[in-house]
């Protein structure tokens, strides 16, 4: 008979020495690591760490926001000199920055208005009367305007980098309350203007002076009709060529000036934060009278993004006069770092340097200087 062996793992050991058997020992299971965490210093290496890489990548993110933001504002204004380019092809001339209103409190539309046309504003323009109102909204005026202008906002006007704000508030004059406007009017302010000439006391041809409204410069290419010219830039006086002339320049951030303490102070000095903002040409009276102002243009009187030593209001015509409204004379500036972008007028755009020579700013702003410039800017 065959014997089975089966292989049974014995569960007590017999003793020799014939005491109880003692059950053996099993097989223990061998422990498990356990596991480590981060250490206080190990978690601060790491957020330091992580602060640094923050940190040097958040320069660069914000540069590439503000690369951005230029290139919509160079966008901006290149739909401007297209503008300008159909506004005289279709009136043989370019639009005037201002003109004489015969009432002064009939204050004319400003040369923005007059391209609304062709920025696809039709419908504001169409809907638009020029004549019997005042373009201002000033408390003795009357603006007939004032329902397809009030609250409208046309994006193109303005800088995307600008910190100023983009609207302003104007009182309504009881006449137009009277039609059922709101007590108080919306009223877009621009982040560009038009550029009338260069600041030129030696050529009293060209520029004259209006004691306190400063000097009429007539150079450019966005120049008034009033009593000392009678006559819009056509592209054949931009004798020193389109190319060379500055037609529009910007205007988007704060005046600066450096305080005797070293402190700076900063002031809202666009050309067309006045009553009427964007819409209005000024106060469309004799260039000797008080309501001979401009608004929605300026001339180079001095550099671009100037910090002033003296004030607000030296040089002359740079800041405010009469109640604050603009100078003939007002910075061209912008938020973006370095200088501002202009027009010219052949309907380009260029950054212009915050370190031209001032000389070549004021060449290039005067449209039949002869000076030849030779691509210095």
């Amino acid at each position: 008979m065959s014997h089975v062996h089966c292989n049974v793992p014995r569960l007590f050991t017999i003793r020799d020495d014939g005491s109880p058997p003692a059950r053996s020992a099993q097989p223990t299971r061998s422990a498990q690591p356990r596991r480590r965490g981060f250490t206080l210093v190990e978690l601060l290496v790491v957020i330091a760490i992580i602060g640094v890489l923050v940190g040097l990548l958040l320069p660069a993110v914000q540069a590439a926001r503000e690369a951005a933001r230029r290139m919509s504002c160079s966008n901006n204004m290149k739909q401007l000199g297209l503008a300008l380019h159909m506004y005289h092809d279709t009136n043989l001339k370019m639009p005037p920055a201002s003109f004489l209103a015969g009432v002064s409190t009939q204050r004319p539309a400003s040369w923005l208005v007059r391209v609304l046309p062709f920025m696809e504003q039709r419908a504001a323009y169409d809907q638009s009367t020029f004549s019997g109102t005042d373009w201002a909204s000033r408390s003795d005026g009357t603006n007939l305007n004032w329902q397809t202008y009030h609250a409208m906002q046309v994006e193109t006007l303005n800088c995307p980098s600008s910190p100023l704000p983009t609207m302003r508030t104007d009182a309504a004059s009881s006449t137009i309350v009277a039609l059922g406007a709101p007590a108080n009017l919306e009223i877009q302010v621009p982040s560009y203007v038009g550029v009338a000439g260069d600041f030129n006391p030696q050529n009293v041809q060209k520029s004259k002076w209006n004691g306190h409204h400063g000097m009429s410069d007539y150079n450019g290419i966005i120049i008034s009709i009033d009593d000392r010219n009678t006559e819009a830039v056509r592209f054949a006086s931009i004798t020193d060529g389109t190319s060379n002339t500055l037609a529009v320049g910007e205007q988007s951030d704060y005046m600066r000036v450096r305080e005797s303490d070293g402190s700076i102070s900063k002031y809202d000095q666009r050309a067309g934060n006045w009553w009427g903002g964007a819409w209005s040409g000024g106060g469309g009276g004799t260039t000797s009278a008080s309501e001979g102002y401009w608004m929605n243009v300026s001339s180079t009187r001095v550099g671009v993004n100037y910090v002033s030593t003296q004030g607000r209001y030296r040089p002359h015509g740079i800041g405010p006069y009469w109640y604050g409204r603009p100078g003939r004379h007002t910075i061209f500036n912008s938020a973006h770092p370095g200088g501002a972008q202009f027009t010219l007028g052949d309907g380009s755009v260029r950054f212009i340097s915050e370190n031209i020579r001032f000389d070549i700013l004021s060449y290039l702003a005067n449209r039949a200087d002869g000076e030849v410039i030779n691509g210095e800017f």
